[in-house]
């Protein structure tokens, strides 16, 4: 993103050149097209674990077990982290589930702690319609046969972590990262001064949300609205639908109130083999950035997470929302 917005005591001040929400309406003018557009998506289920399943070392899911209850062939699209043509590489992570009987996370796996991902594609037909999806990949937690039962071969250990690699034919090239600063480090000092600069930059988006308008919001998510656009082959009237409903925002006319919690207990985290950090929560891991809100034809309120990961164009640049 070229821009940034900067938030103080008086008030909200933005640089020449700043995006606004008709800059959002527009990006469908700049959208390439082509004759095949896959989706691509993966149906995910589990049973008695904590799990996360990355693709390209970016999050699809990250779930801790705080009930018991698993997934049952839930539906996730994937085209936004898929950046070009190729192999991508999908790696699952399991961890204890929940105990319903003492109310906390079992020590460790249990003999049916299993996790099934199957990936797929669907393509388009010329006259609009989805089309018929394919399976492509299929894979499950590696499983063994004890006393005529499939036991988890991983039963008693506190965590386990497989991968597998599925082909993707995208059509478009995704370059937003390709020069990015690796940002992980071991250096503790170099870490807490990036840690000072990632809280900084959640603080401003947090602002926006709460003291700026929605142009202000354009303004930071321009450029991550743009790529992901890209990757959904997304129609101005889509484009409109998702910026105008997906991004509940204060001033909403179809919202009672909204609110964002401080920005605090929170721990440090890397994706993108080092190239995206965020903040992530440190009792569910998910987003620090997050709060609620209330339609006002809703009966209670929702909470949300703000997905929020921040990359370095170059070396020196200022942290910017991928």
């Amino acid at each position: 993103m070229p821009l940034l917005l900067f938030i103080n005591c008086k008030g909200q001040e933005k640089k020449e050149n700043a995006k606004s929400e008709n800059d959002i309406y527009a990006i469908g003018r700049e959208i390439k097209r082509f004759n095949k557009e896959p989706n691509y998506g993966a149906y995910i289920s589990t049973n008695n674990c904590s799990f996360e399943v990355l693709i390209n070392d970016i999050p699809v899911i990250k779930h801790r077990d705080a009930s018991g209850a698993g997934l049952s062939r839930s539906y996730f699209p994937i085209n936004w982290d898929i950046t070009q043509e190729g192999t991508q590489k999908v790696t699952v992570r399991l961890s204890p589930g929940f105990n319903q009987k003492t109310g906390s996370l079992f020590p460790a796996l249990m003999k049916n702690s299993a996790v099934e991902v199957v990936i797929v594609v669907s393509v388009p037909d010329k006259d609009g319609g989805s089309g018929d999806e394919e399976e492509i990949k299929v894979y499950s937690t590696p499983q063994k046969e004890s006393q005529n039962k499939k036991t988890a071969t991983y039963d008693g250990s506190p965590s386990f972590e497989d991968g597998f690699t599925f082909e993707a034919k995208v059509p478009y090239q995704i370059h937003t990262l390709a020069n990015a600063e690796t940002l992980y480090t071991k250096d503790n000092d170099k870490l807490k001064t990036l840690e000072k600069e990632v809280v900084t930059k959640y603080n401003q988006i947090r602002d926006v949300y709460l003291k700026g308008s929605k142009d202000d919001l354009a303004n930071e998510l321009y450029t991550s609205e743009k790529r992901t656009a890209q990757q959904l082959y997304s129609s101005p009237e889509e484009i409109k639908e998702r910026w105008d409903n997906d991004y509940q925002f204060r001033t909403d006319a179809n919202l009672e109130f909204f609110d964002l919690k401080p920005i605090e207990n929170y721990k440090l985290t890397f994706y993108a083999n080092g190239k995206l950090v965020c903040l992530e929560k440190k009792n569910n891991e998910k987003s620090s950035l997050w709060g609620g809100f209330k339609r006002k034809d809703k009966a209670i309120g929702t909470t949300t997470y703000i997905r929020l990961y921040l990359y370095r164009p170059k070396k020196g640049a200022e942290l910017q929302v991928y």
